[in-house]
């Protein structure tokens, strides 16, 4: 009798627990969603608001650039999680190999003010951002007038964001996310101090050696080092540097505190004659640096073949003549989120919002003169510079595309890519097919709205 019970027992809880189990899986989990972005209310929707800023007013120049830089140093006073790597499960750094730093320039021109600011971050948290924009107020700037980016390095500090990125970013800790915010603000302030008449010069410079398509083997590549080059009228020269390879010359069981290669890259500059150098990590989605060896050598590999290059073809910089200062930052609207667990299968928008939260995200576009900076809020793909590029040109533009402007959205790379199996296009690849085209027709246009 008493096994008949336990027999009776063990079949009802496994049937409980299958049951329970479906419905799970059955309020969980949808089939992929391959509507086209174009036939989707968000797009028409977008394509409205963008349209709505065609006749935004860019105030005049009263006067030419000026230039102001400063740099912070945000390394933490004792080792906190590392993120990047998700194998990692929010170890904690365990030295300083390399101290990690903010870098802010804040030109203005007489009628507007905008401060550019790169951070030592694999990204620019979203909490951040959401705290920035009451905090900017009090050194004088908003949210309009800052455009974020990240060098992208994959040994820099985490602990700032929320549910299952924990896994990837650390444990939240509000204490991080006050500490990154502050230094933000006070490189900002800095900046703003010491701001001293100056002149430009833009161009791209070609270091093919260094990077190569990471999803598709030959496939193309964006390998243009996009620089902007500041002389100030104190003879201090200032740097601002765009490079499509992800920094990711260390591997997950390096648990050093550093900056990866754009650390001696800056450095490297910097002893060369300039008074102040800055990184943003550019397109870098489906783009991976390529060194004879990874590892720490990597590092000095990657700065020796990008700062060569610089300076045996900083000649051919052009001066910028226009002076023009103009930043907009346009809410992005996007499908549902639908991360696949299959090819075929997702997860529905509510676990992923759920386990990652959701903060609203932005595309950012900042005019210097002819420069061109697009700030995006993901790993955007390097292969969409090709369409951008002869746009901006035509209108005698130098575009810089920057990823990590203070939200995130994960990979986004071509359609062409959504079915393949890799990390970039099934895990991290959060939206719909067709979003990184979509996100590049919304660009071209922001293009064209701030160049008038």
């Amino acid at each position: 009798m008493f096994l008949k019970k336990l027999a009776r027992f063990i079949l009802i809880t496994l049937v409980a627990l299958i049951a329970t189990l479906v419905i799970f899986l059955a309020f969980s989990l949808a089939p992929v969603d391959r509507t086209p972005a174009q036939e989707e209310e968000y797009y028409r929707v977008m394509k409205q608001d963008l349209d709505s800023l065609r006749n935004v007013v860019i105030p005049k120049a009263t006067e030419g650039f000026s230039v102001g830089y400063a740099k912070v140093n945000l390394t933490p006073s004792s080792p906190v999680p590392l993120a990047g790597y998700g194998n990692r499960r929010g170890k904690p750094f365990t030295e300083v190999h390399d101290s990690i730093y903010v870098r802010a320039m804040v030109i203005g021109n007489g009628a507007q003010r905008v401060a550019v600011v790169s951070a030592d971050l694999l990204l620019i948290p979203p909490a951040v951002n959401e705290q920035l924009k009451n905090r900017l107020a009090v050194v004088g700037f908003s949210p309009d007038q800052v455009y974020l980016g990240a060098t992208h390095t994959h040994n820099s500090i985490g602990s700032w964001g929320k549910g299952a990125a924990r896994f990837i970013y650390g444990p939240y800790q509000d204490e991080i996310v006050n500490f990154i915010t502050d230094k933000i603000v006070a490189c900002v302030e800095k900046a703003s101090e010491n701001i001293v008449a100056a002149s430009l010069r833009t161009g791209a410079i070609p270091v093919a050696q260094a990077v190569s398509n990471r999803l598709l083997k030959g496939g193309p590549e964006d390998s243009l080092l996009r620089v902007m080059e500041v002389r100030r009228n104190d003879s201090s020269k200032l740097l601002l540097m765009s490079y499509t390879a992800h920094a990711t010359c260390l591997y997950s069981k390096d648990l050093a505190l550093s900056r990866d290669y754009p650390g001696p890259l800056v450095d490297t500059l910097e002893a060369q004659g300039y008074d102040f150098a800055m990184f943003m990590a550019g397109a870098v989605g489906s783009h991976k640096c390529t060194p004879p060896e990874y590892g720490w050598n990597c590092m000095d590999w990657m700065a020796g073949e990008l700062s060569q290059a610089f300076l045996s073809q900083r000649h051919q910089l052009k001066a910028v003549h226009d002076s023009t200062l103009f930043m907009l930052r346009v809410p992005l609207l996007l499908s549902d989120p639908q991360v696949k667990i299959t090819p075929d299968w997702k997860i529905r928008p509510w676990l992923f919002r759920a386990a990652l939260g959701e903060y609203p995200v932005s595309l950012t576009a900042l005019r210097i003169g002819d420069i061109m900076m697009l700030g995006t809020p993901c790993d955007f793909s390097g292969e969409f510079n090709f369409a951008l590029d002869p746009i901006a040109s035509k209108r005698g533009l130098q575009i810089m595309v920057t990823s990590f402007n203070g939200g995130y959205i994960g990979y986004v790379t071509p359609g062409k890519y959504y079915d393949r199996k890799y990390f970039e296009t099934q895990l991290m690849n959060w939206y719909a097919p067709g979003t990184g085209e979509y996100m590049e027709e919304c660009m071209e246009q922001l293009v064209e709205i701030v160049d008038k």
